[in-house]
């Protein structure tokens, strides 16, 4: 959409006359048109990964494959996808094992495929692949397509896999006009198959390529693309290039040093306020991350705040209970044939048809190779009168549905949906938190009412086709005024003013699944990299001495990349990196404990406790005196009494048990309560 508004700008109506899209929506649009030449179906719906997660479930509840041979159906979910985005078929998956597992994995995607068939369904990985099946079999497809693009133009290169870089190749192959644009040292998704070989040979697979190098930077400060500049030098596999900017020298860069992760949410806290003092907008300010499980920490410092902010890829709007709930009403009624979206819909709200019945029925549908829905409506299932009964009024219901789904648009169902089904009052009936689940409800029809009305086509098939393919960063607000927290793979394709990445430690970044493979390295170097060049202004680099891993408290090193730094381009006034045996910050550096300074460097594992302060009965440099036992009043939760106290000065935190029985912990300083 962004690409089409900016072409829009420049040359207004042009995008009509364009294919702007994704690799899996361009896909979606081939299928829909001509996938019926290799037996795709022109009303297929989209599986997304939930969906495609269930349907793996659902196989390996039949006993087909035995869980511990693939630990989770997320593995061999995996798995399956990997096979895929290798062109092989479940048949040449089985002809190709050598053992055990590998056999009874292909037996699994062998029962994946049939059951996606029979449910009219294609999976992410279908979009690509079965366009590239199309273009390999159908010579009259591939040449019309082929000789109607004559020119192909394909943005983050470098991203891209094998399947995706064959559908590349099929398209371009009449007109030779093949203009890619990419950065190999942001090539950071090899886990999702992605081949940073692509860009790197790209002159070796194309004769007559002409390389463009573009070098000038728009959006950092000088000292930003030094640091960076120096950072990726330390990786061999790239093709080389320096960023330089006309702009500003700026800030140096500016490290954060924290005991423990708590200490460093507390610490980011402070600096993102920093920031907001300092006249940046919240909107502009981003804290990045490796993983998605360092969000927890940061979320629990920034709700004891006032400061507004989102989360992006923790728990995706359309991931919620009650949207999928809607949303599977919405694909069924899309496509019938679902029976993903169908065992989820059909006793929600609760209408007496259980797991038990529903199994009984898919096991007929099965047998008859018939639909699970045209089962249940020609009512010659053999089950109880009873069941019987509960299931014709569920098929009076989607039928009635079903109709208005043929007529209306998008936004006129879902709404029939919620009103028919009585969804708000199941919501309220079953949930304490109904208010906040029927504010999403609400919300998702305001997300059909957009579409709707931004659509040439508002149909119901359409919205659930844009809903599959929206990503994580889909979900970025940028407009409500808010701090944003993400992982650094989300982060890519974005700007902000001040960039806080957290978690700079052995371990963690990089990651410890990278720590014995130098391939890998220079990937999670890139991924530091794409988060340093995330900064147009300020880049602060965060690391604690201390990080809780499966419940212990442990010492970690700082990060390596820390030490490629460059030294002139870090803010002097806090500790720089030396190269003193000691650590990163030399044994000078005495790090900030809360409540005592017992602590010594350890041998191997950075800084280790010699002996924990009492916490319960700390006191001094406390804000308003609190201590053990004081009676307090909070401003939301009432009176309660101070519990535990722990930290000194600005990093004091306060827990609190209300007289209402909760207990609740506070950061003392932004906390709305007083002694009483």
């Amino acid at each position: 959409n962004e690409m089409k508004e900016r072409l829009e700008e420049t040359n207004p109506g042009i995008s009509r006359a364009l294919w702007v899209g994704t690799f899996h929506s361009t896909g979606v649009r081939i299928l829909r048109r001509h996938g019926e030449r290799i037996g795709v179906k022109r009303d297929f719906s989209i599986y997304d990964s939930d969906d495609s997660l269930g349907l793996v479930k659902t196989i390996m509840q039949r006993n087909i494959l035995d869980a511990r041979i693939v630990k989770s159906p997320r593995n061999l979910r995996d798995r399956i996808s990997r096979l895929k985005n290798e062109l092989i078929t479940p048949e040449l998956a089985g002809d190709q094992a050598v053992n055990h597992v590998e056999r009874r994995v292909a037996e699994a995607y062998g029962q994946y495929e049939k059951e996606l068939k029979r449910a009219n369904a294609l999976d992410f990985d279908d979009l690509i692949v079965k366009v590239v099946e199309l273009l390999a079999t159908d010579e009259e497809t591939k040449n019309m397509y082929a000789r109607r693009f004559r020119y192909v133009l394909v943005d983050e290169f470098q991203d891209t896999n094998p399947i995706q870089m064959a559908m590349i190749h099929d398209l371009a192959s009449h007109h030779h006009n093949l203009f890619v644009v990419g950065d190999d040292d942001q090539s950071i998704y090899s886990w999702r198959g992605a081949k940073v070989e692509h860009i790197l040979q790209f002159e070796d697979l194309y004769d007559d390529t002409r390389l463009i190098r573009l070098e000038q930077n728009y959006r950092s400060t000088k000292t930003i693309l030094d640091a960076a500049n120096r950072v990726i030098a330390n990786n061999s596999g790239r093709m080389g290039k320096n960023l330089w900017t006309e702009g500003d020298e700026g800030d140096k860069v500016r490290l954060l040093e924290s005991m423990d992760e708590e200490t460093e949410a507390v610490n980011i806290l402070q600096t993102v306020t920093s920031c907001r003092d300092a006249g940046f907008n919240l909107k502009d300010i981003a804290i990045l991350y490796r993983t998605n499980d360092q969000s927890r920490s940061l979320d629990e410092v920034l709700k004891l705040g006032s400061l507004p902010y989102q989360i992006i890829g923790s728990v995706r709007f359309y991931e919620r209970m009650e949207v999928r709930d809607v949303l599977a009403y919405c694909k069924t009624l899309a496509n019938p044939a679902d029976t993903i979206n169908l065992k989820r819909i059909i006793n929600v709200p609760k209408r007496g048809i259980g797991k038990t019945s529903f199994e009984k029925l898919a096991a007929t549908a099965a047998q008859r190779d018939i639909a699970i829905i045209d089962l249940i409506r020609a009512r010659d299932h053999g089950m109880p009168t009873a069941a019987t009964k509960r299931c014709a009024g569920f098929i009076k219901l989607f039928d009635k549905l079903h109709r208005i789904a043929q007529t209306e648009k998008a936004p006129i169902v879902v709404e029939a949906i919620i009103d028919e089904t009585g969804y708000r009052e199941y919501l309220k009936a079953g949930y304490p938190d109904s208010d906040a689940r029927i504010e999403n409800v609400d919300e998702f029809i305001n997300a059909a009412h957009i579409f709707a009305e931004n659509s040439e086509d508002g149909s119901l098939r359409a919205f659930v086709e844009e809903v599959a393919l929206v990503a994580d960063v889909d979900s970025l607000d940028t407009k409500q005024g808010q701090l944003t927290l993400m992982t650094l793979h989300n982060a890519k394709g974005l700007e902000y003013d001040c960039i806080i990445v957290a978690g700079l430690e052995e371990g963690l970044f990089p990651h410890f699944n990278s720590m014995n493979d130098g391939r890998a390295i220079e990937e999670e170097r890139r991924l530091f990299y794409v988060g340093m060049t995330r900064a147009k202004k300020r880049l602060y680099l965060s690391y604690a001495n201390m990080r809780r891993k499966m419940g212990h408290i442990e010492g970690v090193k700082p990060s390596r990349f820390l030490y490629e730094v460059p030294e002139d381009c870090l803010d002097h006034t806090i500790s720089r990196p030396t190269a003193a045996a000691g650590g990163l910050f030399g044994d000078d550096f005495k790090p900030y404990v809360a409540g005592g300074d017992r602590w010594t460097r350890g041998r191997d594992s950075g800084f280790a406790p010699q002996e924990q302060p009492d916490y319960e009965s700390q006191s001094q440099d406390v804000p308003a005196g609190y201590r053990v036992g004081m009676r307090i009043r909070h401003d939301a939760f009432g009176a309660g009494v101070v519990r535990k106290v722990e930290g000194r000065g600005e990093q004091t935190r306060v827990t609190v048990i209300f007289d209402t029985g909760g207990e609740r912990k506070f950061l003392a300083q932004f906390a709305p309560m007083r002694p009483s």
